[in-house]
C-alpha cells in the first residue's frame, strides 16, 4: 500500500463520517513512506485490507454535509515529522469554532513521537484547535490508537470527541547538558532501552521487527555491555507525596504516561493501573525463567518486579546506561544523573469515541 492510497481511503471515510457534525474537517497525514505498513509486504497487505473494510462500511452512510480536506505529507529523514507538524500548526486555518483540525501520523513510534511533541508545546488556549490520531503503520505500533486500521479509522463511523492525554517528561541533570525528553507511551532506562537501541540499529539495515530477537540476545550480553550497579529509586505518588525509596541493582525501570501499556510489539510491561515498574537484577538463569511472564504481563509472583502508581520518580546512578523514550534510544552518562521522570497530565488531545 502507498501513502497516497491511505490518504484516498481516509478522505473516502471522512466524507461519510458522522463525527463532529456541523464542522468542517481539516486532516493532515504525516506519513513515513519507509514504515512497515507501506514497505513490508505482509504488513502492507493487511493494512490495505483493513482500510478497504472501513471504506466499504463508510460508503453505506449518508454523505457528510461539511467540507473535508485531506493533505498528505511524506517524511524524508529523521526529524522531518517534527518540522512538518510545526508547519502544519503554524499554517492551520482551524479557529476552534467552524472547523476541526486532525493530525494523523502514519509511521512508526518515531513519527508519532516527533509529531506529538509539537502539539504539547502549544499554548493551553490553542491546544483544543488540534487533535492527534496515530495510525498503526509501523511494525510495533505500541503507541498508536489501535493496533490495526479497523480500530484506528473505524472510530470515524460514529460520534467522536477530543480527550486530553498525559505524557512523561524526562529531565536529565543540568550538568550533563541534555535537553528534556518526552515519552507519550513509555520511557525507561536499562535492559529494555538497550534492546530498543539494538532493534533500531538493525532495522536501519534490515527493515522489520527484530525486538524479540534482541530481547533474547540481551539476556546474555546486556551485563557485558553495561555494568549493573546499585541504583537509587525515589517514587512520589499521585498526590505528590513520597511513597518509596530504595537502592538496589536494577535491570530496568520504566514509567508510562498511564498504566495498561505495552511496548516492543505488544509486550505488556505495564499490565495494570500502575504506571511505573522496576525490575531488579537477576542471574541469567532466573531471567530466562521469568522472561515469558514479564513479557506477557503476568507479573504476579515475579519477586524481582515492583509496581508503583506514581506522578514522579527520581533515579541516581553512577554508571552509563541506555535510555529510551517511545522506542527512540540514547545513552546516559554519570553526569546526566539524578534523572527525573514526571507524568505531566492534560498535554495534548487525541480522538476517542464520544
Amino acid at each position: 500500500m502507498r501513502p497516497e492510497d491511505l490518504a484516498d481511503g481516509v478522505k473516502a471515510i471522512l466524507n461519510r463520517s458522522p463525527a463532529f457534525p456541523g464542522r468542517s474537517l481539516i486532516v493532515d497525514i504525516i506519513a513515513n513512506p519507509k514504515a512497515g505498513g507501506f514497505k513490508r509486504r505482509r504488513f502492507a497487505a493487511r493494512r490495505k485490507t483493513e482500510l478497504q473494510q472501513i471504506v466499504t462500511l463508510a460508503s453505506s452512510l449518508p454523505k457528510r454535509e461539511k467540507e473535508v480536506q485531506v493533505h498528505l505529507h511524506l517524511t524524508e529523514r529523521c526529524g522531518h515529522a517534527s518540522a512538518i507538524a510545526q508547519r502544519v500548526i503554524e499554517r492551520s486555518t482551524a479557529n476552534g469554532q467552524d472547523s476541526i483540525h486532525l493530525i494523523m501520523t502514519a509511521g512508526g513510534d518515531g513519527t508519532s513521537l516527533e509529531t506529538a511533541e509539537r502539539l504539547l508545546h502549544l499554548p493551553d488556549n490553542q491546544k483544543d484547535r488540534f487533535a492527534l490520531l496515530r495510525l498503526p503503520m509501523g511494525t510495533g505500533n505500541d503507541g498508536s490508537e489501535g493496533r490495526d486500521l479497523v480500530v484506528a479509522l473505524g472510530r470515524f463511523l460514529g460520534a467522536l470527541k477530543f480527550e486530553r492525554r498525559a505524557a512523561v517528561q524526562v529531565l536529565p541533570a543540568a550538568e550533563g547538558g541534555k535537553a528534556p525528553l518526552w515519552a507519550f507511551n513509555i520511557a525507561s532506562i536499562g535492559f529494555d532501552a538497550y534492546v530498543a537501541d539494538k532493534t533500531n540499529r538493525l532495522k536501519s539495515v534490515f527493515p522489520g521487527d527484530s525486538y524479540k530477537f534482541w530481547v533474547n540476545m540481551a539476556m546474555m550480553f546486556y551485563d557485558r555491555a553495561y555494568n549493573v550497579i546499585p541504583m537509587l529509586l525515589k517514587v512520589w505518588g499521585p498526590d505528590g507525596k513520597p511513597i518509596h525509596e530504595s537502592r538496589k541493582e536494577r535491570l530496568f525501570v520504566a514509567m508510562g504516561a498511564s498504566g495498561n501499556r505495552q511496548y516492543g510489539s505488544n509486550k505488556r510491561i505495564l499490565p495494570g493501573g500502575e504506571n511505573v515498574v522496576s525490575c531488579s537484577q537477576a542471574s541469567l538463569l532466573r531471567r530466562l525463567l521469568v522472561k515469558a511472564s514479564i513479557e506477557s504481563g503476568k507479573h504476579e509472583g515475579v519477586r524481582e518486579i515492583e509496581h508503583f502508581d506514581a506522578s514522579r520518580i527520581e533515579l541516581e546512578y553512577e554508571e552509563r546506561i541506555p535510555l529510551q523514550c517511545d522506542g527512540e534510544a540514547e545513552e546516559l552518562a554519570r553526569c546526566d544523573f539524578p534523572l527525573v521522570m514526571e507524568r505531566m497530565p492534560d498535554l495534548y488531545n487525541v480522538i476517542v469515541p464520544a
